[in-house]
Parts: C-alpha cells; sequence; structure tokens
C-alpha cells in the first residue's frame, strides 16, 4: 500500500506542473497530463486535459471517455463542466455524449450532442449516437437521434432505424411518421431495401396501431416482394394486430388466409383467446418468443385440467392489447372457475394492479393467497409484495409483520434474501 501511495504522489507531482498551463501545451503533452490525472483520480484536471486536446482532434473523444468512464458519481458533474463549457467543442460534447451514456444518462447524451451545429461531421456523429443509444435500450433517444441525422444523412435506411427505435420505444404514431419521412428519401423505392426492413417495419406499425386494413392493403401491395421465410413474421404480425383488437374471428381468418391455420403458435394463443384450455395446452407446448404473457399463459395451462374457460381467454386478450387493469378484473373472476389454478391467477391479477399503483386493489388479493392457499407456489411472492405494498402507504409495522411471516412460515423460499433486505431497511428507518 504504502509504495503504491508513492507512486500515486510521484504521478502526482509530474502532472502538476502540467495542468497549470494546459494552453501552452502540445496534444501529447496534454494526453500524457490527462492519463496521469485520471490515474491519480486528479478527474476535472483530467478533463480539462481532454478538452484542450479535443477542441483540436475531436476524432480522440472515444479515447477520452474511456478514460474518464470510471469516475466516480461525485466528480461527473466537474467533467461535465470541462466539456460543455462555451464555446462548443465537437470533441467534447461526443466525449461526453459517450460518458453519459456509459453511466446511465441517455437523455443527458443527447443533450450533450443535440446542440451541435448540422454538418457532415455533425450528422455522422448523431447516427453513430443514435445506433449506440439504440444497442444501450435507450430507443427513445436513439429515435431523437436518427431524427436529427435525417436532416443531414436523408436515407430510407436512417428513417427505418428511427422508425424501429420509436417501436420499441412504444410510441408507434412517431415510428408512422418516420416510415413516411422514409417514402421519400433515396433508397425508398429500392425492392430489396422495401423487402428486408421497410414493409416488415410497416407491417409492425399499422399492426401496433390497430390500422389493420392498411396492414392488409400494404401487404397486398408489397407483399410479393417478400421470400417464404420472410413472409411467416409479417403474416403472424398481421393476425396479433387483430388479435389486439379482439376480433378473433378476423385474426382467425387472416391466419387462414396466410396459411398459418396449421401453426401451433397461432392455433394455441387464437384458441387461448377464445378459452379453448385444451387446444392450447396442446399447441403452445413450445411458443415461439417466451414473453412474460406467454409464461402466465403456460403456467396456467400447466396447472389446469379445466378444458374450457372463456373468461380466461378474456383476460387474456384483454393483456394482449393492454388493458391491465380489465384484464385484472378477468383474471380474479377466472378464479372462481379455474380453481385448480385460482392461486395463479390471484397473484397475476395482484401483480397488475400492483403495476398500475393500484395498491388498494392488490392488497385483498395477495391476502386470499396467503390466507386462503398457503401452500401454494404464489404465496411467498404475495406475502412480500403485500408487504412492499403496505410499506408504499406507511404502514410500516403492516410491512414487518408480512415479512416475518414470510421468513417463518417460507424458510425455503428463494425470496427469504429479499424479504431480509426489506425487514433490515424498515427497521433501520423506523
Amino acid at each position: 500500500m504504502a509504495i503504491c501511495a508513492v507512486l500515486q504522489a510521484t504521478v502526482a507531482a509530474v502532472a502538476a506542473p502540467a495542468v497549470r498551463s494546459l494552453g501552452a501545451q502540445s496534444q501529447d503533452q496534454l494526453l500524457d497530463t490527462a492519463y496521469l490525472a485520471a490515474e491519480t483520480g486528479a478527474w476535472a484536471t483530467s478533463a480539462r486535459a481532454w478538452r484542450r486536446v479535443l477542441d483540436r482532434n475531436q476524432n480522440l473523444a472515444l479515447g477520452a471517455a474511456a478514460t474518464l468512464r470510471a469516475a466516480p458519481v461525485d466528480a461527473r458533474y466537474a467533467i461535465a463542466t470541462a466539456f460543455l463549457t462555451p464555446p462548443i467543442s465537437p470533441g467534447g460534447r461526443r466525449a461526453l455524449a459517450q460518458l453519459h451514456l456509459a453511466w446511465g444518462n441517455p437523455r443527458e447524451a443527447w443533450s450533450a450532442l443535440q446542440p451541435l451545429p448540422p454538418g457532415d461531421s455533425t450528422g455522422q456523429a448523431w447516427l453513430e449516437f443514435a445506433d449506440a443509444a439504440r444497442a444501450a435500450g435507450a430507443t427513445a433517444v436513439a429515435h431523437d437521434a436518427y431524427a436529427a441525422a435525417l436532416s443531414v444523412h436523408p436515407s430510407a435506411d436512417v428513417a427505418a432505424h428511427g422508425a424501429d427505435a420509436a417501436l420499441a420505444s412504444g410510441d408507434a404514431p412517431a415510428a408512422l411518421t418516420m416510415l413516411q419521412r422514409a417514402a421519400t428519401m433515396p433508397g425508398a423505392m429500392d425492392s430489396a431495401v422495401i423487402a428486408t426492413t421497410l414493409l416488415p417495419l410497416r407491417i409492425r406499425v399499422l399492426a401496433r396501431l390497430g390500422r389493420m386494413s392498411d396492414a392488409e392493403a400494404a401487404m397486398v401491395r408489397d407483399g410479393h416482394l417478400l421470400n417464404a421465410e420472410s413472409r411467416i413474421p409479417i403474416e403472424r404480425e398481421i393476425a396479433w394486430g387483430y388479435v389486439r383488437l379482439g376480433d378473433i374471428a378476423h385474426a382467425r381468418a387472416a391466419a387462414a388466409r396466410f396459411g398459418l391455420a396449421n401453426d401451433p403458435d397461432v392455433t394455441g394463443w387464437l384458441s387461448l383467446y377464445a378459452g379453448d384450455l385444451k387446444v392450447a395446452r396442446t399447441d403452445l407446448r413450445h411458443p415461439t418468443g417466451l414473453t412474460p404473457d406467454a409464461l402466465t399463459a403456460l403456467m396456467l395451462l400447466s396447472r389446469t385440467s379445466v378444458d374450457s374457460a372463456p373468461v380466461v381467454g378474456e383476460a387474456f386478450m384483454l393483456l394482449a392489447r393492454g388493458d391491465s387493469t380489465a384484464a385484472a378484473e378477468r383474471f380474479v373472476t377466472a378464479s372462481s372457475v379455474v380453481r385448480d389454478a385460482a392461486p395463479l391467477l390471484l397473484a397475476t391479477a395482484a401483480r397488475l394492479h400492483a403495476a398500475q399503483h393500484h395498491d388498494a386493489l392488490a392488497i385483498p388479493l395477495w391476502r386470499t393467497v396467503v390466507e386462503e392457499y398457503a401452500t401454494a407456489p404464489e404465496a411467498p411472492e404475495a406475502d412480500l409484495e403485500w408487504g412492499r405494498a403496505l410499506r408504499r402507504t406507511a404502514d410500516i409495522a403492516g410491512a414487518v409483520a408480512r415479512w416475518e411471516h414470510l421468513i417463518l412460515t417460507y424458510p425455503e423460499s428463494a425470496l427469504v434474501p429479499l424479504a431480509r433486505r426489506e425487514l433490515e431497511a424498515a427497521k433501520a428507518t423506523a
């Protein structure tokens, strides 16, 4: 430890004189200062040295970000200040954008980069940032960056990336707007671009918006450009679009028209939505894409011997349409019909209510699971979440009682460590 301290002191001594005269240093000297300062934890000094370097050579922005990424939270304001100080430095802004993205602040990252004056290099920076934000899961920010990049680099491909990012962020209207822009840009009439990018994306967007007649019209117009393999997911999307509208008849007709009548995924889900649990149980043994809703469906089908329950189908259909509140109500109703899976249905309903911040509706359901189905797999989770809901309503004593009950009643549960943490935190703030 003593050797390490001496080494750090030596490095700091070497860096200090250089820091006092940053303006007179060459690029190599500034880089030495930036690296040495970062090694000793002088993050603000390192950032100021990097700012001098990037004012001269913005291509080193990634190097600056790599050097400063490990800075602790309390040093980040000083780093941001160094890169944001006027005048605007393209290199400094690019480095700061990369840093904010790495630190989990995508909106601040885009705020750093957005003010750059439009031009070829700026457009490229916006495009690179959009790709990075999209890869990091910051899809709403990625959409904004792609939209800005279009003003400099108009192309159908860039617009399609923006539309895909908007759709991934849940903004289907914005995605449609981007696709409309794409239709006017270079590359939009290329049959390969239409087949591999624009048409599949357009169908997904229109289906998400419930504009199924438009989706089918797009398929009729351009579907001939698709090969047999690429048609299947698009045709599934159209069938699912009808399902999300609650139009099972049209969904079945679309499945038949597209040759999907024997596809177990399609027939299984349509059977489930119609309440035919017997067929769903057979066809959904190996579903494609195990979403949370699909996992719930599989658990239900494995827990019940009931073959027909229309109310279950209604609940899952409402869930697919995004109406969580109505779906929760149907799951509660279904618990009195599908009795052998009642605790699962009640716990699912409680989870949906809690996600909508309706704790007053969720708590009675968790209470029922814990008190009436104490041996069910859902009981420990119900105890844990019941306690969390009580804590949110400031009933600390009640929350503590729930977590203590979980720990004592279900000592082998994987949720016990979580309950202990909740308990310790509650007692520490009491």
